[in-house]
């Protein structure tokens, strides 16, 4: 198996031949006029670092944490864009990508437009997008002039959903997190263009079963 240096390693190696001292008048130089005492220190560098790259490339993964979890609780203070509260009977045999955002959150407010054309792409799929935050019901007003700033924001969103929280134990805002029709976990991430890779291949999981 061929090995290949980080661009990291190459700037290493290259920076410390550039920087090596001028060669004193006595010391001795091999035919090709490089010094016989450098290039050894050199190619111990360069193997150092391929052994580094070879051991980080056979480092198994961390498991996701999120993965396999069943869909949390929707116990919240309150709910946006729903006639009522959703339940797990309401979501049963639906896709669903919950987004973990908070009105406080300049990365969720720039992934809004994202998600609306998400939602767009795959509501009629059997996706359903839901969003999650933990703010109370007196940050209402703060959560309202989020949810309108941009047009098409118009899944179930609950405040005040800290239980969910809890429950998966979710800190980085944004997160997204997808389940499967069963109600589990399949994926997690921090990006919409992540969410939509995910759904892609569980919906091509899907087809290829039937």
């Amino acid at each position: 198996m061929a090995i290949h240096l980080s661009p990291l390693a190459v700037l290493v190696v290259v920076s410390i031949v550039e920087s090596r001292e001028p060669e004193s008048e006595g010391s001795v130089a091999s035919p090709d006029g490089r010094s016989g005492s450098t290039w050894p220190l050199v190619a111990l560098l360069v193997l150092a670092a391929a052994t580094l790259l070879v051991v980080q490339m056979r480092r198994p993964k961390l498991a996701d944490p999120l993965v396999g979890q069943p869909l949390p609780p929707f116990d919240a203070a309150g709910w946006l864009n729903t006639d009522r509260p959703l339940t797990a009977d309401d979501l049963r045999g639906k896709i669903v990508a919950i987004d973990f955002w908070a009105s406080w959150c300049g990365p969720c407010a720039m992934s809004l437009p994202d998600l609306v054309k998400f939602r767009e792409r795959y509501r009629d799929q059997g996706v359903m997008l839901v969003g999650l935050s933990d703010e109370p019901g007196t940050d209402l007003d703060k959560i309202q002039r989020f949810v309108r700033r941009v047009e098409g924001v118009d899944w179930p969103i609950a405040y005040g959903a800290w239980l969910a929280y809890q429950v998966t134990g979710i800190e980085a805002l944004p997160t997204y997190v997808l389940y499967d029709r069963t109600g589990r976990a399949v994926w997690s991430g921090a990006t919409v263009d992540e969410l939509e890779d995910a759904v892609v291949a569980l919906l091509a999981k899907e087809k290829s079963r039937s």
